[in-house]
């Protein structure tokens, strides 16, 4: 019911928390009087209070409830009884382990986590899913060698009784890939700002110390042969992090560093359990952050680190003016960020280039691609007359400077890349050249950034993967099940204002969903049914409802988006105008209050949001004009060439990545 702010939230709470009293419950009323029960709070969800009087059953229940220790009392509103419930004892103790509480509520849940997490205890436990809470600061001691070791030396019996932990998790991984044979995955999922990209980087962590069968995170891979196939996989999959998170994380509004993609990355071991390779897999980078973001956010890190912490001989030669006089960073509402150190962050990422053994040309020719986009972003275009055609447009006298700069480091014709981008050739036989208005040459200006920039992440994926992969192929063989695979996707986003994005985020979300549930629920439901064990009816949060409005066939919200794209003419309007025709009455669909703009209301599991349509169509398509990916294709910077060389037949090209 709350959210925690960017900074750290200090809990409320009572203090000493007084042993529950024996009460006995009486025949006409709810509660029994001296008893705990947790009451609805709009500042803290949930608060304990002890049940100071009550009368009456169900709907008829009147209830007052004071501190849990002193006098006083107040009556609880009527609309809140009916969410008040008994408080388990556990959770008034923060246990590490939930699954042990005699009724696991909400308020239970919630008030357990905050017990332990005013403790500096992040992890809890429900059974064999672990709970993470961000402190949004440094513990110390929570990652060290010696929980390591606690957690490797621990036998089956004693590792599901230490302290709920990151590491306990991965190590549950390892063994049942080790030594059941067994695939094995973590997901990880939550909210925007939770904490996913750390905790993932943990897991990661200790997998790699624990293939070295060394005692500790800091000093196991000293274990490995010097210069063996083993500690440079183990190296790469290390240095991966700054490289993945400067190219495709950003600020905003929630989280500093938040991931603008999903990631899947898999491990796969030897017989004897050391790490011979590993692969990764991106998912929906959101392209549209390089041309936009709301105010008070940042677009990609690599860019900000870039202007930094680049040599003025590199600066220079790139043709790259102050980071505050670039349009696509001059949204930003502050260029640099506390806590983060653009220039020492570019250092790592190019320390890590080199682990990655990328060679100085195509660590030259990343540069000139990454410079490339921000001056295309300075292009700004004029309304220009023709004699024959509707008004056309031009490059504008003041960014020409600009123009020049970006051909350059693209190494194309100034003159074909104005030409290309204010004119569209329509037909075949005979082609018919159609001047472009300012506002579509604009269009085409961001299509080509996001597309270099998609492109250019997939690069680095690839090369990323080739050299996690290189010479694993004898020792694993086909059909390997020594995998532990790990899942780090964004989490449910619902601000101010939606968009694509968002919508797609969530519905990756809603996936989630609908996994864990089945996994976690039906899945037990019917293995305690095959084993002959009572079960009673589970009852849980079933996004089915909202999985059917996203994803069905051919209404689904999804599929209309796809269909529009295709349609000549399309529009957002024409697009809203099916989706309201097509979901009138739905239970998990709403049409937007006029008032609010041209929308439409999703009610997903985590809540309901709002989404503008402005922009779908067009952040749909991302397609870039094939004037452009022709031109682009032969480009003498082998790196762009190879971009696009593949497109040069077809509109649209480059881009990769997904997301708008």
């Amino acid at each position: 019911r709350s959210r925690c702010p960017p900074e750290r939230r200090t809990p409320t709470l009572p203090s000493p928390l007084p042993k529950p009293k024996r009460v006995l419950m009486p025949a006409d009323a709810q509660f029994a009087v001296g008893s705990v029960v947790f009451v609805p709070d709009e500042q803290q969800a949930y608060l304990p209070k002890r049940v100071a009087s009550c009368t009456g059953l169900g709907a008829r229940t009147k209830l007052t409830v004071g501190p849990l220790s002193g006098s006083g009392g107040a009556a609880v509103p009527a609309k809140d009884v009916a969410d008040v419930v008994e408080a388990d004892p556990l959770a008034l103790e923060g246990a590490q382990d939930m699954v042990k509480f005699s009724n696991l509520t909400e308020a239970a849940l919630l008030h357990n986590l905050r017990t332990r997490y005013s403790r500096d205890q992040i992890y809890s436990a429900a059974g064999a899913i672990l709970l993470s809470v961000n402190p949004f600061k440094q513990i110390p001691g929570i990652y060290t060698d010696e929980v390591t070791r606690r957690c490797q030396e621990a036998d089956a019996k004693a590792l599901p009784d230490l302290p709920p932990h990151v590491y306990g998790l991965s190590e549950n991984a390892y063994r049942g890939m080790l030594g059941e044979q067994k695939q094995q995955a973590i997901l990880i999922s939550g909210e925007s700002g939770a904490g996913k990209t750390e905790a993932a980087k943990a897991c990661v962590k200790y997998i790699c110390a624990r293939s070295t069968g060394g005692g500790g995170v800091g000093g196991g891979a000293k274990l490995l042969r010097q210069g063996s196939h083993e500690e440079f996989v183990q190296n790469c999959i290390v240095e991966a992090n700054p490289i993945l998170e400067a190219f495709g994380n950003a600020k905003t509004l929630r989280n500093n560093n938040s991931s603008r993609f999903g990631k899947w990355t898999e491990i796969h071991f030897d017989a004897g359990g050391q790490i011979r390779s590993a692969r990764s897999t991106s998912y929906l980078l959101e392209r549209s952050r390089v041309v936009e973001h709301a105010r008070g956010e940042r677009t990609f890190h690599i860019f900000y680190q870039l202007c930094a912490g680049a040599t003025k001989q590199q600066r220079d030669a790139l043709k790259l003016p102050p980071a505050g006089e670039l349009r696509y960073l001059g949204q930003s509402a502050s260029l640099s960020v506390p806590g983060i150190d653009d220039a020492a962050d570019w250092r790592a990422v190019c320390a890590a280039f080199s682990t990655f053994q990328l060679t100085d040309a195509e660590q030259t020719s990343l540069r000139r691609v990454l410079a490339g986009i921000l001056t295309l972003g300075n292009l700004a275009f004029d309304a220009k007359e023709m004699a024959n055609a509707d008004d056309g447009s031009c490059v504008s006298p003041a960014s020409q400077a600009s123009l020049k700069a970006a051909a350059a480091v693209l190494d194309i014709s100034p003159l074909e890349l104005e030409t290309a981008l204010t004119i569209k050739n329509v037909g075949k036989f005979p082609v018919v050249a159609v001047p472009q208005p300012p506002e579509k040459a604009a269009v085409a200006r961001d299509a080509l950034a996001k597309a270099l920039y998609g492109s250019l992440f997939d690069w680095i994926f690839g090369r990323i993967n080739e050299k996690m992969g290189a010479g694993a192929g004898a020792a694993l063989g086909g059909g390997n099940k020594r995998t532990i695979g790990l899942l780090d996707i964004f989490g449910f986003e619902a601000f101010s204002r939606n968009s694509l994005e968002q919508l797609l985020i969530n519905f990756a979300n809603e996936k989630l969903m609908q996994y864990f549930n089945i996994y976690i629920f039906q899945m037990e439901e019917k293995e305690c049914r095959d084993e002959g064990v009572a079960c009673p009816q589970l009852q849980f949060a079933d996004n089915s409802a909202v999985m059917v409005l996203l994803e069905a066939k051919p209404t689904g919200l999804m599929a209309l988006i796809h269909d529009e794209v295709l349609v000549p003419n399309a529009s957002d309007a024409n697009l809203l105008t099916k989706m309201n025709e097509a979901h009138r009455g739905a239970s998990m669909y709403r049409q937007m209050p006029r008032a609010q703009g041209e929308g439409f209301v999703v009610l997903h599991f985590a809540g309901e949001v709002a989404y503008a349509i402005d922009d779908f169509v067009a952040k749909s398509r991302g397609a870039v004009p094939s004037e452009l990916s022709q031109l682009l294709g032969t480009s003498q910077l082998p790196l762009v060439r190879g971009f696009f060389a593949a497109d040069e037949e077809g509109g649209g090209g480059g881009g990769g990545g997904g997301g708008g």
